[in-house]
């Protein structure tokens, strides 16, 4: 990718949104990866941090899928569904990730991170939530964040 144009990288990365920044990132991360840790991608949240583009949340994911180390990735979806069914008290993401990290067995928390995302889009939507249209959001009666 760090041969790739700017613009390249942009045209390929546009249907995902934010592409004049992203690709930025993705140019400078890649030419990061490559000069730093020998094209590899680091495998500790401390070092996918410190690269361009990179959140605690992507790092949390990457480190989950790619190399399958257990992290809880919380994002405003899993976020806001963690407060509507009684699992967390709503303040922030940090919040959400220690409680929820607190009440599931780590060895699950990459699958029920995928669990609780595809859940949340069937169930429990952000826009239009109609509680009664989740089995979990009808049984907790939280309200809708």
């Amino acid at each position: 990718m760090q041969k790739v144009s700017l613009k390249k990288i942009a045209d390929i990365i546009r249907p995902c949104g934010l592409a004049p920044r992203k690709s930025t990132a993705i140019l400078e991360l890649s030419k990061i990866l490559v000069k730093s840790h020998g094209g590899n991608i680091p495998n500790n949240l401390e070092e996918l941090e410190k690269l361009p583009g990179v959140g605690h949340k992507t790092a949390s994911v990457v480190l989950a899928q790619a190399f399958g180390i257990p992290t809880f990735p919380v994002d405003t979806h899993i976020h806001r569904l963690a407060y509507r069914w009684g699992l967390s008290s709503g303040k922030n993401v940090v919040q959400t990730e220690r409680d929820l990290k607190r009440l599931f067995l780590e060895k699950d928390w990459n699958k029920l991170h995928l669990q609780i995302i595809y859940f949340g889009r069937e169930y429990c939507k952000a826009r239009q939530h109609i509680p009664n249209d989740c089995p979990i959001c009808k049984v907790v009666g939280r309200k809708t964040l």
